[in-house]
């Protein structure tokens, strides 16, 4: 089976990058780190010679169809943080443990979880900086809990967070956003994933691409119209919302643009209604963990094969998708980053290792990948820090990766990765995703 990949360079967008800096007349301590509870947290993972001094933590969802990807996840913070680093950043000693914001009820995140999950971050001073979350909903429960933390803020990074409100603006964005997340004016998370208006436009654009027809074959009709589908939550209502206007701006006719119930135990009523509208295609902005299988099976037993299936990063793991069989087959899906066959020789370096140490022969999933790089960045954050979470925080902002994991990029004043945007995709087929179609931005900064 060919595997195709086309890269597309689109355009400049002007951006000013800065770097913020915080203050703290607080001074590190010697003292034993004071573990995260154990009713949401794993035990302190820690090797190095005595107790760790500090901590860092991850925040993400361990229960549901996510839960294999997530587990590689809080894997390659291990391996970072113990083959890389030995436990040991500098002058100070590190620890690490993973927390769970999910809920065996809700098989994925939980807005409860998340809640009491950031007060455990902001309340524990060990705790140095937080790499999470995976959901941007809970990202938004949690942002501004570490904003306010005690000698902070705390600073977080996620690797997979794409919903714009949290960094900078968008026309779909909630009332105060992004500002209602930092209640002390100051700035405390940064991601290297690409925003939602840089994913969802991304998609339509694959649409209309080269690469679309290529991978379609045979099958390969032009793309006229689609029918928008979203879970109704802050990720996947906001980068349907992006794919919608993008799509219009490119002539596809959006045809419809409605919420699908979670909870719901048939979706037939919804699939008849794109099946009388003759969609060329379906965008389904949310996330797999929102009944997303039992959606794909119930589409396609109504519309059958015709119409084609695009969506975001919700829709990994892949094999939380590949559930739902042949439904699922020929699915386009993307991610927020750069494709992994087309990392640099650090990343494709660390895949080998990675693996290896994994057990496993075929490549970890993307946002385990990037989940390496971002404890890389936040344990050096640590290290040129003088031992306060305010100094973690404003190091974070000054990062300047050269040659790392994801190539070489720095955040700008907001947070956000740059100078280039990566968005990819893959194409379902079999038991797992072929590379077909990326787009990368590239931002003046």
């Amino acid at each position: 089976m060919r595997k195709l990949l086309l890269l597309v360079l689109v355009g400049v967008v002007a951006a000013v990058a800065a770097i913020v800096g915080y203050s703290s007349s607080a001074n590190a301590t010697s003292a034993a780190a004071t573990p995260l509870p154990s009713s949401a947290c794993g035990p302190v993972f820690y090797k190095g010679k005595g107790k760790p001094q500090f901590l860092i933590a991850s925040d993400l969802p361990l229960q549901g169809a996510g839960r294999a990807q997530n587990i590689d996840m809080q894997k390659a913070i291990q391996y970072v943080l113990d083959k890389q680093y030995h436990f040991k950043v500098g002058k100070y000693t590190v620890g690490y443990q993973g927390c769970d914001d999910s809920t065996a009820e809700t098989g994925g995140w939980d807005a409860g979880k998340c809640t009491s999950n950031g007060r455990a971050y902001a309340s524990n001073t060990s705790v140095m900086g937080v790499l999470g979350t995976f959901n941007s909903g809970c990202a938004k429960l949690i942002v501004p809990l570490a904003n306010r933390a005690p000698g902070g803020p705390l600073g977080m990074l996620s690797v997979a967070n794409t919903n714009v409100g949290l960094t900078h603006n968008a026309p779909w964005n909630n009332p105060g956003e992004p500002g209602i997340y930092y209640p002390t004016g100051k700035r405390n998370y940064v991601r290297v994933a690409a925003s939602d208006d840089y994913q969802g436009p991304a998609a339509a654009d694959l649409l209309l691409s080269k690469a679309f027809k290529l991978s379609q074959g045979k099958k390969f009709a032009p793309i006229k119209d689609v029918y928008v589908l979203h879970d109704n939550q802050t990720f996947g209502k906001g980068v349907a919302e992006a794919f919608r206007i993008r799509a219009q701006s490119l002539g596809i006719k959006v045809l419809g643009f409605e919420p699908w119930d979670a909870k719901a135990t048939s979706y037939e009523a919804i699939a008849n209604r794109i099946k009388g509208t003759n969609a060329d295609a379906v965008y389904l902005g949310g996330i797999v963990c929102n009944n997303g299988a039992k959606l794909l099976k119930d589409l396609r037993a109504v519309l059958g094969s015709g119409p084609v299936f695009v969506g975001p990063d919700g829709w990994t793991p892949y094999s939380a998708t590949l559930a739902a069989g042949s439904a699922a087959q020929s699915m386009y899906v993307s991610y927020a980053g750069q494709p992994l066959e087309k990392l640099p020789p650090t990343g494709k370096k660390f895949i080998k290792a990675f693996k290896k140490y994994l057990g496993s022969k075929t490549l970890p999933p993307p946002y385990a990948v990037y989940q390496a790089q971002g404890a890389q960045i936040m344990l050096a954050a640590i290290k040129r820090s003088n031992g306060t979470r305010a100094s973690v925080t404003a190091q974070l902002f000054k990062t300047k990766v050269k040659n790392g994991i994801m190539g070489t990029f720095h955040f700008d004043k907001n947070g956000d990765i740059a100078p280039l945007k990566w968005i990819s995709f893959d194409q379902l087929r079999g038991n797992s995703g072929v590379p077909v179609f990326a787009v990368l931005r590239k931002v003046k900064s």
